[in-house]
C-alpha cells in the first residue's frame, strides 16, 4: 500500500458583505418607513400587530358573533405583465388598486365581505421611492374599501429578477356565513345576465396587447391611440376597477344573487362556466353594451375570430350577476349609476358554455 497523504484545502475569509452581492436591506427599510403612515390609516380596531412583526394579528372577536357558520375566503393574485407596462411608462400610481381590486372582487364574488390584505414586492434591485409608490398605491385602495393593509414583504433577490423588474403579488381574506355564500348552485334557466363595465384590460390580456402595440406596431407610451383622442399609456395603465363594495351593498340590501362572475383571464367565455351548474348555459348579446377604446382598437387590429378575442380581453365587462328573470329591474335601477346593463342569459344546454350573439 502506498502512503496516504491528507490534503487540506485552506479557505481564506473573504470580505464580502450583503450589499456587495447586491442587496441593499436599508433601501427596503427606508421605502417602508416612508409609506408607515399609509399603512397605519388603512388599520381597523381590531388589528392587533403593528408594522414590521413576524406574523399579521387580527382580532375576530368582534366580528364573529354576526356569523352563525364564519367561512374565511381568501384569494391570491398578481399583477402579472401589467407591471412591466407601468415599468416601460414610469407610472405605478394605480398598480397597487389593481392588486388590490383584482383580489378583493375575487372573495367578494363568492358574497364574502374582504376584510384584510397582504402584500409582496420584490426586485432585483430596489427602488425605496418606486417600492414607497407602490406600496402607497395598496394602501390608498385597502383605505378606501375598508380592507386593512395588516403586513407584506419586500424581497431584493439580485440575479432572479431581471434589472429593474419588479413583481407584486398579494392575499386578500374575507368573511362570510356559510348560508350565504354565493356558489351558483341557484342558477336556473331563464335567469338574466347583468354586467359590470370595465375600465380597461384590468391585468389580463397584457401580453397580447404590449407584443402588438410596442413589438409589432412599434408605439410609444405616449403615441395616441389610432382612431381615439387618448394615449397608449392611459388605456394600458387604466386602474382595474374593484367590485367587491357594488357586489357587498347588493347583498346589504338583501338583493338575491344567483352568481357572481368576475371576469379576468380567460374573458367571458371561460369565466362564466366557472360558476353555472351542469345542464346550463349561457347567450351573451355583444352588442348590448358600449366598446370603449382599447377593445375598439383591439377588435379592429387583430386578426382574431370573436371567441379568441372574448376569452382573451374581458371586451368592456368586468363583473357579472346572474339574478332571477323576475328581480333583474330592481337591481338594474339600483346599479344605473354603475353603468350595469343586461348582457344576456341563460339557457339549457349539454355543457357549461358561453355563446356569443353578435347579430
Amino acid at each position: 500500500m502506498g502512503d496516504f497523504v491528507e490534503k487540506k484545502t485552506v479557505i481564506m475569509k473573504q470580505k464580502i458583505s450583503y450589499k456587495d452581492a447586491g442587496v441593499d436591506i436599508e433601501k427596503a427599510d427606508q421605502a417602508i418607513d416612508s409609506s408607515k403612515k399609509v399603512i397605519k390609516e388603512t388599520f381597523s380596531g381590531d388589528v392587533l400587530s403593528s408594522i414590521g412583526g413576524f406574523g399579521s394579528m387580527y382580532s375576530l372577536k368582534n366580528l364573529l358573533k354576526d356569523y352563525d357558520e364564519p367561512i374565511m375566503v381568501q384569494s391570491i393574485d398578481g399583477v402579472g405583465t401589467k407591471m412591466s407596462v407601468a415599468q416601460k411608462c414610469g407610472d405605478f400610481r394605480f398598480i397597487g388598486t389593481d392588486l388590490v381590486s383584482a383580489c378583493c372582487n375575487d372573495v367578494a364574488a363568492t358574497g364574502a365581505r374582504p376584510l384584510t390584505f397582504l402584500d409582496y414586492i420584490a426586485s432585483d434591485s430596489l427602488n425605496p421611492k418606486t417600492v414607497s409608490e407602490i406600496i402607497k398605491s395598496v394602501a390608498v385602495e385597502c383605505k378606501k374599501l375598508g380592507v386593512s393593509l395588516v403586513g407584506g414583504e419586500t424581497a431584493e433577490m439580485p440575479g432572479t429578477y431581471r434589472k429593474t423588474e419588479y413583481d407584486l403579488v398579494g392575499v386578500a381574506t374575507g368573511i362570510i356565513d356559510k348560508k350565504n355564500i354565493i356558489d351558483g348552485s341557484k342558477i336556473k334557466n331563464g335567469d338574466a345576465v347583468l354586467g359590470l363595465p370595465s375600465n380597461g384590460l384590468h391585468t389580463n390580456g397584457y401580453s397580447l396587447a404590449r407584443k402588438l402595440m410596442f413589438d409589432t406596431l412599434k408605439m410609444k407610451v405616449n403615441d395616441v391611440l389610432p382612431g381615439h383622442t387618448t394615449t397608449v399609456k392611459d388605456v394600458l395603465l387604466a386602474p382595474h376597477k374593484n367590485y367587491s363594495m357594488v357586489i357587498n351593498d347588493l347583498i346589504t340590501k338583501k338583493q338575491s344573487i344567483s352568481g357572481v362572475a368576475h371576469i379576468t383571464g380567460g374573458g367571458l367565455i371561460d369565466n362564466i362556466p366557472r360558476i353555472l351548474p351542469k345542464g346550463l348555459s349561457v347567450e351573451i348579446d355583444t352588442n348590448s353594451w358600449e366598446k370603449i377604446p382599447i377593445f375598439e382598437f383591439m377588435s379592429k387590429t387583430l386578426d382574431l375570430k370573436s371567441d379568441e378575442l372574448y376569452r382573451t380581453f374581458n371586451m368592456g365587462i368586468g363583473l357579472v350577476f346572474v339574478v332571477d328573470n323576475n328581480k333583474k329591474e330592481e337591481i338594474l335601477e339600483l346599479l344605473k349609476n354603475e353603468g350595469c346593463v343586461e348582457i344576456g342569459r341563460t339557457i339549457k344546454g349539454s355543457s357549461q358554455k358561453v355563446y356569443l350573439n353578435e347579430q
